[in-house]
């Protein structure tokens, strides 16, 4: 049995804020919506202190904006903003992919080859809520893999506030699939050693990502 921390056993105000940025990251809560103190701390079975709190602190991570006398909103990220977290998200996957290439266990390979292919099984389901969080997954553990503490650090922060619309990104029918093409090209790079390739196939995957985000803001939402 797993002796690995569960959401559970944190403490109050570190739960409350899991939770509500997992509301966030998973649309719960959708981009611009006020964070209801009193209908959240319910649902939450908590005070509204640690409901304000996690506010707050989500606010640090760039995920909600406080606003005087008015309360705490999920942030809404500007397309040039969004735009600019791409890029600079490649070009740190990029780095973290080359940095791993070379060192990458068989340990590793197969933790990355098994989430790759549970978004396999994701895309012939058609359920994208697996496939998304399996997705977060696989380039979380590439950065936590290649042994960088401070370039992962920063990649997470910008990961962070993607989420608040690549949702969206899988909208489109083939998506799911065009995505775990590109793990594929990564994974064989590292899983070659090719620190070069690798590092090409990830900025090139970002890059598709962010394709794939202007593609669903220029075409209406699936229901």
């Amino acid at each position: 049995m797993s002796n690995m921390p569960t959401i559970h056993d944190l403490p109050l105000g570190a739960r409350v804020r899991a939770e509500l940025e997992r509301m966030i990251e998973d649309g719960t809560l959708a981009p611009g919506e006020r964070l209801n103190e009193v209908a959240l701390a319910k649902r939450l079975g908590v005070s509204r202190g640690p409901v304000r709190e996690a506010a707050r602190s989500l606010e640090r991570l760039g995920l909600v904006t406080v606003i005087l006398n008015r309360g705490a909103f999920v942030r809404t990220v500007p397309l040039d903003e969004a735009l600019d977290g791409y890029a600079l998200n490649g070009l740190l996957f990029g780095f973290g992919c080359a940095q791993l290439a070379p060192i990458i266990t068989a340990e590793q390979g197969l933790e990355l080859r098994g989430l790759f292919e549970g978004m396999d099984e994701a895309v012939r389901d058609g359920d994208r809520e697996r496939f998304f969080g399996l997705n977060i997954r696989f380039h979380e553990r590439i950065m936590a893999f290649s042994r960088n503490r401070q370039v992962e650090a920063v990649y997470q922060v910008q990961a962070r506030k993607l989420l608040l619309f690549r949702r969206r990104s899988f909208d489109r029918v083939g998506s799911m699939a065009e995505s775990n093409a590109e793990h594929r090209r990564i994974l064989d790079a590292l899983f070659a050693g090719d620190a070069e390739l690798a590092r090409r196939s990830a900025e090139t995957h970002t890059r598709s990502g962010r394709a794939r985000f202007l593609s669903s803001i220029e075409t209406p939402a699936a229901d």
